[in-house]
């Protein structure tokens, strides 16, 4: 395949340049067919180093809630929903003035389970516990039960979601996304929508117990364009859930510093087996007190990934100089005010200083957490920009730096030798002010504008 007369990007500009490509690989020649470009700009495709296309789909499906400001508006949406579960996900205190009130939720005689916008907390009515058989008097659960509720509310069409979270992506530009799909299915269920994949896919396996990786020895390439070869563990929660471990209390606490989900003997454990088994530990850790019980695990277990690290004790540092940090500079302007409220006056390491952490020589990488943040990438490259990153470098963490920290070094550039996988542009997409028209993954055309 030739693609004629076309703005290529290499190295932070754009060169006029013919494209070759054969057998899903960037080549130095092909016998066609021919494709007239002139005037289009060519990207690499984005790399989304951490989110979750399953999630993506669902968001879309279930009602959003990140714009209800108040229980009535809640309560008067909630009515009109003609669903026999009620999904809800993106409340925040700060939008809604508190969590959804359970007695209100209550009054709705079918079930509800409304998940908090960082989805380490959920509110449920008394019509859902009866449901899945777990009871609490406030109906608020969090962390691992969350993992249980999704497990036993499992009746939703999760290839079709996953379809829609694939399409999501796609029309951004990102062509490959290291993503963490198994919450609520089986493995069986999940390798089979997996192998129908367009989109390339690293995919990081949730296992609650240390037992359960052990027994697994299904790692590997699935297919041409998706690899099972991580393992996503959580080593606390989330500051908007207050379940992120903290080493100081949080600002409005006495003593409460948030969950210890993994200590470090826990956490070197999965990465004594992952590396055994040759694959990559990804490892959500927020609060500073959890980076540090990380930072304990990995110092002997290099090439590993820390997902978050929005607070950091610099002592750390030393340990983790092998690892990858996979951060997402939008929450930086997102928590503005969770930061205020809820890091104690007293913490003096870092907060979300993404910006020093690649500056002295760490290795990062961006990402969406989609469904969490939007998943559109300009949303966090603008982001990175307000940080102070460079343009060149913004695109960088987010095309190649993020396949390579699973071990593909010829993804995310368009060179040759390198997977086809790129983004054709009617607009310079360097002014991140439009989508693409087309996108390519090895080669193949799979999504194209309406």
């Amino acid at each position: 395949m030739i693609f004629r007369n076309c703005a290529v990007y290499r190295n932070g500009n754009f060169e006029k340049s013919d494209l070759f490509v054969e057998n899903g690989i960037f080549t130095d020649s092909s016998s066609g067919p021919v494709i007239d470009l002139s005037g289009m700009y060519v990207m690499p495709g984005f790399v989304d180093s951490h989110a979750h296309i399953l999630g993506v789909g669902q968001k879309c499906e279930h009602l959003n809630l990140e714009k209800i400001c108040s229980q009535e508006e809640l309560f008067q949406l909630l009515i009109k929903q003609d669903k026999k579960i009620i999904l809800g996900r993106g409340w925040s205190e700060q939008t809604l003035g508190g969590y959804p009130d359970k007695k209100m939720l209550d009054k709705i005689q079918k079930p509800v389970v409304l998940t908090r916008k960082c989805g380490h907390v959920a509110v449920l009515n008394q019509s859902a516990m009866n449901l899945i058989n777990m009871y609490k008097e406030d109906g608020i659960f969090k962390e691992d039960e969350l993992e249980k509720i999704r497990g036993r509310l499992n009746n939703e069409d999760a290839e079709r979601l996953f379809k829609i979270g694939e399409e999501e992506f796609l029309k951004h530009g990102v062509t490959f996304v290291h993503s963490d799909d198994l919450h609520g299915l089986s493995w069986d269920e999940l390798k089979r929508i997996l192998k129908k994949s367009r989109i390339r896919i690293f995919e990081k396996l949730h296992f609650s117990r240390i037992e359960d990786l052990e027994r697994f020895n299904e790692f590997g390439v699935l297919t041409e364009r998706v690899y099972v070869k991580g393992v996503k563990i959580f080593a606390d929660g989330s500051l908007g859930g207050k379940t992120a471990y903290l080493s100081k209390p949080y600002a409005d606490e006495k003593s409460y510093r948030g969950m210890c989900l993994a200590n470090s003997q826990q956490i070197e454990r999965f990465a004594e087996i992952c590396s055994r088994k040759k694959v990559q530990l990804c490892i959500h850790a927020i609060g500073d007190a959890a980076v540090h019980e990380v930072a304990m695990a990995l110092k002997n277990y290099p090439k590993n990934r820390l997902i978050h690290a929005q607070l950091i004790d610099e002592k750390d540092l030393k340990y983790l100089k092998d690892t990858y940090f996979c951060v997402q500079p939008h929450f930086a302007f997102e928590d503005q005010e969770l930061i205020s409220r809820r890091i104690s006056k007293e913490f003096y390491g870092l907060k979300y200083d993404f910006l020093k952490l690649f500056k002295e020589g760490y290795r990062v990488t961006f990402s969406t957490d989609a469904p969490v943040s939007p998943h559109d990438p300009k949303y966090v490259i603008e982001s990175a920009l307000r940080m102070g990153f460079h343009l060149m470098d913004a695109i960088n963490l987010y095309t190649y730096a993020s396949s390579e920290t699973t071990g593909l070094r010829n993804i995310g550039k368009i060179e040759i030798g390198y997977a086809a996988d790129f983004a054709i542009y009617e607009k310079n997409p360097l002014k991140l002010e439009d989508d693409p028209i087309a996108v390519y993954v090895h080669g193949e055309q799979i999504w194209q504008k309406a």
